[in-house]
């Protein structure tokens, strides 16, 4: 064998084969060089696509999430109303409208369930199913529920009296000469009042990332992530976008369960 060697390029000779031999044997190489070149930009193109293939699968899970941000809540009747469950396992639900007020009256309440109502003019009836059964505490979660949705929240007051009474007691019949209006009832006999219940909320994720608004005397312990929220002075749209984007949520999620009027928030967990 001889070597030639021409601008830094190494050419081996086979002295034992014609010159359009060794010549025939370097274009086959350079053939199958030029072959396995362009499998590798092939392969190379291939896999830029499958790349960009996932980036965008992943890029499009990461929008949903954001867009949803909050796993949707399964839709009981019940989550047509304001409603929470107590620490002991027991259901409220509270009108959102005089409307509801009236439904919630005339369908929901039953002989077992109690009827609360903030002791001032402008709030919702609110129904705790089973709540002849039901311990103080819940009774006492009821009645903040009860208290936030009232018109103590968009006056601005930090407190209010909440009472509540038995199905029998709840009436749309007033006296001779008296007039309701809609959404509003007559209470006859002994009223039960928790006096100076506070105007406070919690609001979050539950430990399963479902939207979860509770009373603040329920405790933190049922949420994953939650912000406490009472009369203020930032209007509720700002304050719901605020926490929706803490939450990774969307905003006109978290404004219906904002009370109506002015609230203020902080960070509970």
């Amino acid at each position: 064998m001889s070597r030639l060697y021409m601008v830094n390029m190494e050419i081996i000779i086979d002295p034992n084969k014609e010159i359009y031999d060794n010549a025939d044997t370097y274009f086959e190489n350079a053939k199958r060089m030029r072959k396995k070149l362009e499998d590798t930009k092939k392969a190379i193109e291939e896999t830029k696509k499958e790349i960009e293939t996932e980036s965008k699968k992943i890029e499009e899970k990461r929008k949903q999430k954001t867009e949803q941000g909050i796993k949707p809540e399964k839709k009981e009747w019940y989550t047509q109303y304001h409603w929470f469950f107590t620490t002991d396992g027991f259901l409220a639900i509270a009108g959102k409208s005089a409307g509801q007020n009236e439904e919630i009256v005339k369908k929901r309440l039953e002989d077992d369930d109690l009827f609360f109502h903030a002791d001032i003019v402008g709030a919702p009836a609110l129904v705790l199913k089973k709540g002849k059964n039901a311990p103080e505490s819940s009774l006492k979660q009821a009645a903040q529920f009860a208290a936030c949705y009232s018109s103590a929240w968009k006056t601005g007051y930090s407190i209010v009296d909440v009472y509540y009474v038995t199905k029998e007691q709840v009436s749309k019949s007033p006296p001779s000469g008296e007039y309701l209006q809609k959404g509003s009832f007559f209470i006859s006999g002994r009223k039960n009042y928790f006096r100076g219940v506070p105007l406070k909320l919690l609001i979050g994720l539950s430990h399963d990332d479902k939207l979860l608004c509770a009373p603040e005397v329920t405790g933190a312990e049922q949420f994953k992530t939650c912000f406490i929220l009472e009369p203020g002075r930032y209007a509720k749209e700002i304050v719901a976008e605020k926490i929706a984007k803490q939450l990774n949520a969307k905003k006109d999620d978290i404004i219906p369960h904002i009370p109506t009027g002015n609230a203020s928030f902080s960070r509970l967990k």
